[in-house]
């Protein structure tokens, strides 16, 4: 069996898991969107080292660890069990992980048993080697993921809380506590059903949904926007606004106004990552 062959496999039972016999569209889509870029890449052995260091080590070892970052964004991650957080449930987005760089595999590990965990992947990482299970470059970026992963107390306190019908609100406040955005914050607390821009994926949003550019474009508007180039991003306008397929001159110019309201719009899936530990674990 070749490595690509235990990839479908393991996914596809991972979607089994996760969505049922009977998955809806958008989960499948997703699933297969995101599998054909994780194989353009050449990221299958990639995907196949963070299952085996954390789901079928970590985890069987009973070593806790939890995703943050952008790895909720991602269906194959959750299929694969190195996130809880079911991304089309939250509004994530698959582009935010998977895309034409080298997802960045963030996890907090149970602070008591990090050495261990370390020591435990560290042998992972020399067996593949040794087995031919990926490319050698492969493996020294997945090395130095490791060695930016944090070890965080409470996870050695688990706990299960139900979440709060308002969860959204928790989301979003979260989104704002930061001291570049405490501004927005005052704004989102004096009126929290505001047009406010809050998240990255809803910049996705509204380039996709309003514009209908591709995933792939619309992260690469999105990141001119967020890095404040604004020749490019007057680039991007002036090649939007040029063709609006059928989208008016007014609602067009609305959207945009919306999509760079905000260019420090927060990242949902480390919002959602973030808060939901706080209701898994004991701070």
């Amino acid at each position: 069996m070749t490595l690509l062959e235990i990839f479908h496999g393991l996914v596809a039972a991972g979607m089994k898991m996760r969505y049922g016999d009977k998955p809806s569209k958008a989960a499948i889509l997703r699933c297969l969107w995101e599998k054909k870029h994780i194989m353009d890449a050449g990221f299958v052995d990639y995907y196949l080292m963070a299952f085996t260091i954390f789901r079928h080590n970590a985890a069987s070892a009973g070593i806790g660890y939890w995703a943050r970052g952008a790895v909720p964004s991602s269906v194959v991650c959750y299929c694969l069990g190195l996130t809880e957080i079911d991304p089309i449930e939250y509004g994530l987005h698959s582009v935010r992980f998977v895309n034409d760089e080298l997802p960045k595999f963030q996890f907090d590990i149970e602070a008591s048993r990090y050495d261990e965990f370390m020591k435990m992947a560290e042998d992972v990482l020399q067996a593949s080697a040794a087995e031919g299970y990926g490319i050698e470059a492969i493996r020294e970026r997945m090395l130095q993921r490791l060695k930016n992963l944090t070890p965080m107390e409470y996870l050695s306190r688990k706990r299960e809380r139900p979440l709060p019908e308002n969860i959204d609100d928790e989301l979003a406040r979260y989104a704002l506590s930061f001291p570049d955005t405490m501004d927005l914050y005052d704004a989102y607390v004096q009126n929290p059903q505001s047009d406010l821009l809050i998240y990255q994926e809803e910049m996705l949003d509204i380039l996709r949904q309003t514009f209908r550019v591709s995933s792939i474009k619309a992260n690469q508007i999105r990141l001119s926007i967020q890095r404040g180039d604004a020749e490019q991003v007057e680039a991007y306008k002036q090649e939007l606004f040029s063709d609006l397929k059928g989208l008016t001159p007014a609602k067009a110019r609305a959207a945009w106004q919306r999509l760079t309201s905000n260019p420090r719009a927060f990242l949902k899936a480390h919002a959602v990552s973030r808060v939901l530990a706080s209701y898994k674990y004991e701070f």
